[in-house]
């Protein structure tokens, strides 16, 4: 099959690099172009989208945000007027549902399949593998993307209709956030009672409320806030804008559904100051 991968991130780009290494037929792009110079030697470089797409069976689009989205889809010399009819453009970008379901009929309109596949990391297998693949979409485009899909995901859930995999993510994503900001506050609490962290793991561990992310939070970015290297705190900083991005999401996401947010407006107030403490 012939693939296009636009937007090499840390995330998007290794899973393009095990796709590279199967036996399908990978081009790439990025706009940075250092970042899309490190595939020169296993996928093909494309110069710009339009060159990417434009025999592609599939597309996969992994970009920061929603805005970025529609530019690579829509924007001049793009994925709607420079794929060819029938191609699947699946979308890994964390964004709103309202929105999958708009490019959805939008892409319709241009003779392209669509869907929605955003990931969330699991354990490394064997073979490379490192994320949980959602899929949002019918049945036949969820066969098409499948093999990709499986070069680099440990699983793969097809959840149902478009749009239905990224509402998947967005509850996955509002649960680790809260938990976090729920976590950096069990930790000031037992804290100001001198408890130790040690304590405080054995119990959390014990009776199964200590996640492994929030306990490499309370561990790591909780012990050592104040005390940040430069490269760390940017790292961290930028942690955080993804996490109120997608705090924000949530919210949007309960409102369309009647849910109280309170909870989550509270959580994605006080993630900042978690993550960051007296650096942000």
């Amino acid at each position: 099959m012939k693939v296009s991968y636009i937007g090499l991130g840390s995330m998007g780009g290794d899973q393009a690099k095990l796709i590279a290494s199967s036996e399908h037929e990978l081009t790439v792009f990025d706009v940075f172009v250092e970042v899309r110079e490190r595939f020169r030697d296993i996928a093909r470089v494309a110069d710009s989208i339009e060159a990417a797409v434009e025999d592609a069976d599939l597309i996969q689009i992994c970009v920061r945000d929603a805005d970025q989205v529609r530019d690579v889809l829509f924007g001049e010399g793009k994925v709607a007027t420079a794929a060819k009819p029938g191609a699947l453009v699946v979308v890994h970008s964390t964004i709103d549902v309202d929105t999958v379901q708009s490019l959805s009929r939008q892409l319709e309109q241009h003779d392209l399949l669509f869907a929605d596949a955003p990931v969330t990391r699991t354990s490394q297998d064997g073979d490379g593998r490192f994320v949980l693949t959602m899929f949002g979409g019918d049945v036949d485009a969820f066969e098409k993307a499948r093999p990709i899909l499986e070069t680099f995901s440990t699983d793969v859930l097809h959840v149902g209709p478009c749009g239905s995999a990224m509402a998947l993510k967005i509850a996955n994503n509002m649960m680790t956030w809260a938990q976090l900001v729920v976590g950096d506050l069990v930790y000031q609490l037992a804290d100001s009672y001198q408890i130790s962290f040690d304590h405080l793991k054995t119990v959390t561990r014990a009776n199964g409320n200590l996640t492994p992310i929030t306990e490499a939070f309370l561990g790591g970015s909780r012990a050592n806030r104040g005390a940040l290297t430069p490269e760390h705190h940017e790292f961290v900083v930028s942690q955080a804008g993804i996490g109120e991005k997608d705090l924000t999401l949530a919210i949007d996401a309960c409102q369309s559904s009647a849910i109280d947010t309170r909870l989550i407006e509270i959580a994605r107030e006080l993630l900042r100051p978690a993550m960051l403490g007296d650096q942000s």
